[in-house]
């Protein structure tokens, strides 16, 4: 079973974060990257929350499938609260 970070970035806008899932070895280059360059034409991304979970892939398809009615097309980037979307994660560990 691989290991794997479940992670929050905010961005600049109120309301809007990006969830996303990397390797435990790639974490600090994805962040980095992101930071650096932005997803999906969205810049000024900020890292807020990560929690490492066996099964890290699963709960991300679980999430993109209970997240689907806030997603913001097929980015990773979802209208929610970053505090609420932790608290969620942080039920998964």
């Amino acid at each position: 079973m691989a290991k794997g970070i479940l992670y929050i970035m905010t961005t600049t806008v109120s309301g809007l974060i990006k969830i996303g899932v990397t390797g435990t070895k790639n974490y600090p280059e994805r962040m980095r990257n992101l930071s650096q360059n932005g997803y999906a034409n969205v810049s000024g991304l900020k890292q807020y929350f990560a929690i490492e979970m066996d099964n890290y892939d699963e709960t991300e398809y679980l999430l993109k499938d209970l997240f689907k009615f806030i997603r913001v097309g097929d980015t990773e980037l979802y209208l929610m609260d970053a505090d609420k979307a932790k608290q969620l994660l942080l039920t998964f560990s």
